[in-house]
């Protein structure tokens, strides 16, 4: 019902009170009671989702995505990984186990190669396939 349909029960509920018709009137306040626990539970309902979804959104801000996989960050840590695939398609947050060379989840089966650091004093190995002097502005990967 609307707030103008409430606002005639209510009316019509007083007339019918002064009429003398008591047990009309008891329906009409019965069914507008009724009506008033139907709305409390699907308010109550509908904060519980906001609540949610708030959380969900406070949570997306503090994941980090490095490129393979995410990592929940917070002001004082950093958690994870977690698998990127069960994350972007379900919304799900599994952490990854760490294995040897690579960490692996439990949930999609996916793995993620440990990648080395090269430092940059490092020489670069013999026969690598792009000498340092052809590459002079590598092209970025990924757009933002």
């Amino acid at each position: 019902m609307d707030n103008l349909l409430h606002a005639t029960c209510f009316k019509q509920a007083l007339d019918l009170a002064r009429a003398g018709r008591w047990e009309e009137a008891r329906q009409t306040l019965k069914g507008l009671q009724d009506e008033f626990i139907a709305l409390y539970d699907e308010n109550q309902a509908l904060k519980q989702q906001l609540r949610e979804v708030a959380e969900v959104l406070d949570l997306s801000e503090s994941m980090r995505f490095d490129g393979q996989k995410y990592w929940l960050e917070t002001e004082d840590n950093r958690e994870g990984p977690y698998c990127q695939v069960c994350y972007d398609q379900h919304g799900k947050l599994l952490r990854l186990q760490e294995q040897k060379r690579h960490w692996q989840c439990k949930g999609c089966g996916n793995l993620y190669l440990k990648l080395e650091k090269r430092k940059d004093s490092e020489p670069r190995q013999a026969g690598s396939r792009f000498p340092s002097r052809l590459i002079k502005n590598p092209i970025p990967l990924f757009v933002k």
